[in-house]
């Protein structure tokens, strides 16, 4: 067995229909090396923790120092803290804070509310800052420091700036000033939301906040694309700038309007709007866009819905290649949400049976009453917040195209990681807890080079960890690992985090690139806003993108994708024909056997094999010789004693009492052994089959369709076999 195929036997800890594992890293594949992709280093606590999250929320890296910058929310102050120390592969290293900064009294008459973000310019040696006024409705400032965290200069910015990067160049500093109604629209004020500019290599540089006041007039054309607004409001008041990215030539900056679902353009020169432009809406009754948005059911169960996403990202970021720009965005989702005022309702989608209780299966939407820019659809039609999914969309002369979309990536990998804990929250670590609204929650993206490989990286808010994706075809990113530093079976304190829980809900990433790393790797850094910690992550140099399959219908990202290459590397299992490998097709009683057939090396029949009793398996047949092998080893019995039903569908409890016996044929402890008794339809096991649905259970080689649910008669499909096949390889390596 090669390395990659040990790497992924190892790290399949998965039930054959509810597969999962609990690693801290999951991969679709990683070339022949059994180093993963990314691993963490080291770490670093504010020492505080809120369920609520804002305690560890943006970090940047300075390259000159060898230090991050992280906004502390907890105590509205900037911690400096040093990575100089670091050794390359070592783990488990503890980082010490070495300055923290309060930046509440260096602007004269302003009144300090909140320290927001963090940006490094290291063209000219400074720190850039956004702060909020205490008055919701006020302006607030960018302030410059020097890398020690002292005052150079400040700027007025627009109200509640959110966001604040620099210009690749350094020449330019822009904030995203949000601007949002904080007390609500009847008793509060709705601030205009803007961008802030400021040219540093200005004589005297002069701040810029450009509103969109512009674009008032044009309300009726943005509604017509697709440009979300609250009705009755126009753009220069609605639009709230959430984040910033800069090209590379430091002309053009991309504005997300989250709560919009749009992307504004603005030219840095000229300090004006060129364009806004709608994300669209995907499309979740279309295979591939899968979702599970049934918080009742208590399990992962992906399926394809009549609701349309509305991606509305919260981070983005640019990559360019080729001389095309690419805009990637984390597609979050954000409800507007004010005192007396909320654009969001649940609707019912159908109801669970639950201990002879039934549950409505209610769905957080948007309230298509209270938007304008909504698509008309059917009244049964309806809009989710965000779009679960990571976005890429190239920058065209006519606006956003978009080139690819994770679809349901996001959910399948993590149902198959965290079986027990999907789509958990950032609070409790409930399985199914977020799947009624906006499921893992991409918060963040970020792109860094790894010996001239791109890859994306990108947070999630909720559940934890980060998605790694290889680049290097823009248009066709393949997922490479999923890597969750959160420990589940730690429960949440009634206040903060454990410690011993680790890093808990990604909110801001940065990266470094190896070049100018302290320990002369790539490096990814996150901010678990939760936790209140920061992780520092190695990517290895020695990562490689997965394989490509011969198969048309199993693509990098589908959740069995290492258990189908496993399968097929290993001539286990091959395709269906026309380039097909039929992961939801079902798997016939003789296909099974033939399997282990071939994982024994096809050997001969043995002369007590020489009596062939069953009548519809011809020794000449392709599964005649696996057939009779696996019966005079004791692996299967006939249906009788006449006939084997060859073709018959394999049922959960038949492929627990072949995988028994042929464990049993192969020596492995068939010590362990799960009490059914909690689950509602033990009974229907057959009596053949009983030891083996014990035995499968409690190895946690077969797990339970739900909580209280074995289906002991229902059926596995081929990538659920693969899946299997790959957790036995492992099963068998520990024995």
């Amino acid at each position: 067995m090669n390395q990659r195929m040990k790497r992924g036997a190892s790290l399949l800890m998965a039930g054959i229909l509810a597969v999962g594992l609990v690693p801290s890293a999951f991969a679709a594949q990683d070339g022949q090396t059994t180093t993963p992709t990314l691993e963490k280093i080291a770490g670093y606590s504010t020492g505080y923790s809120d369920q609520e999250g804002g305690v560890a929320e943006i970090v940047a890296y300075n390259q000159d120092n060898q230090k991050f910058y992280l906004v502390n929310g907890r105590e509205k102050k900037l911690d400096i803290v040093s990575l100089a120390g670091l050794t390359a592969g070592q783990e488990a290293q503890t980082l010490s804070l070495e300055t923290r900064v309060d930046v509440s009294g260096m602007i004269p008459g302003f009144t300090f509310g909140d320290l927001t973000s963090v940006a490094v310019d290291t063209a000219h040696d400074r720190i850039a800052v956004a702060v909020q006024a205490e008055d919701y409705a006020a302006n607030g400032a960018i302030l410059l420091l020097n890398y020690a965290g002292e005052y150079l200069a400040h700027y007025t910015a627009g109200v509640q700036p959110d966001n604040v990067v620099f210009s690749p160049d350094g020449r330019y500093v822009l904030s995203a000033n949000e601007g949002e109604p904080r007390q609500g629209y009847e008793n509060g004020t709705d601030p205009q939301g803007s961008v802030t500019i400021v040219d540093l290599e200005a004589e005297t540089p002069t701040p810029n906040t450009v509103t969109f006041e512009a674009w008032d007039s044009q309300r009726e054309a943005l509604v017509a694309d697709n440009v979300l607004l609250k009705r009755g409001l126009n753009p220069s008041t609605d639009f709230e700038p959430e984040y910033i990215t800069v090209n590379a030539a430091g002309t053009t900056a991309y504005v997300a309007l989250q709560e919009a679902n749009s992307i504004a353009v603005l030219d840095l020169a000229s300090g004006q709007f060129t364009g806004i432009h709608s994300l669209g809406f995907k499309d979740h009754s279309q295979p591939g866009n899968e979702l599970d948005a049934n918080k009742e059911d208590q399990q992962a169960n992906l399926q394809t819905e009549n609701f349309l996403g509305v991606y509305m990202p919260d981070g983005i970021t640019l990559y360019e290649v080729d001389g095309k720009t690419y805009l990637l965005t984390a597609n979050e989702g954000d409800a507007s949400e004010w005192e007396e005022y909320a654009n969001i309702t649940t609707v019912v989608t159908g109801t669970v049976e639950n201990d002879g209780e039934t549950t409505d299966v209610e769905v957080e939407v948007l309230d298509k009453t209270k938007l304008d820019g909504l698509p008309a659809v059917a009244e049964d039609t309806n809009f989710l917040l965000g779009g679960r999914s990571f976005s890429l969309y190239e920058v065209t002369e006519n606006g956003l195209t978009q080139v690819f979309d994770s679809g349901s990536d996001f959910e399948r990998i993590t149902a198959q990681a965290y079986p027990d804990h999907f789509n958990a929250s950032n609070k409790n670590n409930k399985l199914d807890s977020r799947s009624d609204a906006k499921g893992p929650e991409p918060e963040s993206v970020t792109v860094n080079l790894v010996d001239g490989k791109p890859y994306a990286y990108v947070g999630l808010e909720r559940i934890g960890g980060v998605m790694v994706y290889d680049l290097s075809d823009p248009t066709h990113p393949t997922f490479v690992e999923y890597v969750n530093t959160r420990d589940f079976t730690v429960d949440f304190p009634e206040e903060g985090t454990d410690p011993a829980q680790g890093d808990v809900s990604v909110e801001g990433m940065c990266v470094v690139p190896a070049a100018v790393s302290p320990t002369g790797q790539a490096l990814l850094l996150t901010a678990n806003e939760v936790s209140g910690t920061v992780a520092v992550f190695q990517h290895s140099q020695q990562a490689e993108t997965p394989a490509e399959l011969p198969f048309t219908d199993v693509t990098q990202g589908d959740w069995y994708y290492d258990a189908v290459a496993y399968a097929y590397e290993n001539g286990l299992m091959t395709g269906t024909g026309d380039r097909l490998f039929a992961p939801s097709g079902t798997t016939a009683r003789a296909q099974l056997v033939t399997i282990l057939h071939r994982l024994e090396g096809t050997p001969a029949l043995p002369d007590t094999a020489l009596d062939y009793p069953f009548s519809d398996v011809a020794a000449d047949s392709w599964y005649g010789t696996a057939v009779y092998w696996a019966r005079a080893n004791g692996i299967v019995n006939g249906v009788s004693d006449t006939a084997f039903a060859p073709n018959q569908t394999l049922t959960r409890e038949q492929m627990a009492a072949i995988l028994y016996r042929y464990a049993e044929y192969k020596g492995a402890d068939l010590s362990a052994s799960a009490d059914l008794s909690g689950y509602t339809d033990a009974g229907q096991i057959a009596t053949y089959a009983q030891a083996a649905m014990a035995w499968s259970t409690g190895t946690g080689l077969i797990t339970g369709t739900s909580d209280t649910t074995l289906s002991p008669r229902g059926t596995a499909t081929r990538a659920q076999v693969a899946t299997i096949l790959q957790r036995m390889s492992d099963l068998f390596a520990q024995a």
